[in-house]
């Protein structure tokens, strides 16, 4: 069995919390008199760092203190949503890989106390080797967070955005991206990874690809 270190986003991949977070963002879009988004938009137009789509919305904080009251504010409403809940196959993906001694851990935008709450609620935390995340709200890059992990090779990073294609470039890591999460399968082919539908065809493809 060849050694392989699986990184894990959390939001969009392991977590399907798109729903959740389209409830949370309109509710600040409406609050400042701006026109909502629908899942459609949001999937062809999200990306990172999180202020730049916020800005093309017309969510433009006038400071760092705004922009704050805002991170804070969608998350609030974000965590007391129904709607949060594991993408299909997560569980058990996890549990297969851990089964075949794969080291596993998160890598996410998302900020680390929350991150590691959530990876408790829905029963992940065990499994993760490390759990690396943000220290604020603010959704930015996750290319310093990456770099720090120090990670032995063979390495696969994955995501659902772009971004994670981006951070697995610039670490010479793999990467697989889920087009079940918060871009369409239209963006992330073009960064030239495998895009599986759902992470049902992960396992087979580590398999096929590292020999697990």
């Amino acid at each position: 069995m060849r050694e392989l270190t699986v990184v894990w986003d959390f939001n969009g991949t392991l977590l399907d919390d798109l729903q959740a977070c389209l409830d949370a963002l309109n509710v600040l879009l409406r609050a400042r008199q701006l026109a909502p988004v629908d899942r459609d938009y949001y999937r062809n137009h999200f990306g990172f760092p999180v202020i730049h789509f916020y800005e093309r919305l017309g969510l433009i904080p006038v400071d760092a203190e705004d922009w704050e009251n805002i991170g804070e504010s969608f998350h609030m409403r974000y965590l007391f949503s129904k709607h949060l809940k594991l993408q299909p196959h997560a569980a058990e993906t996890v549990m297969a890989l851990h089964t075949a001694g794969v080291r596993q851990g998160v890598l996410s935008a998302l900020e680390q106390g929350l991150l590691e709450l959530q990876l408790e609620q829905f029963g992940l935390a065990h499994r993760m080797d490390f759990i690396s995340g943000s220290r604020s709200y603010d959704g930015a890059s996750k290319a310093d967070a990456a770099a720090a992990l120090k990670l032995k090779a063979p390495i696969v990073l994955v995501g659902d955005t772009e971004h994670d294609a981006e951070v697995a470039r610039a670490q010479g890591w793999s990467c697989v991206l889920c087009s079940a999460g918060h871009q369409t399968e239209e963006r992330l082919r073009k960064w030239g990874f495998p895009v599986i539908p759902s992470l049902q065809e992960l396992v087979p493809f580590l398999k096929a690809t590292f020999a697990i």
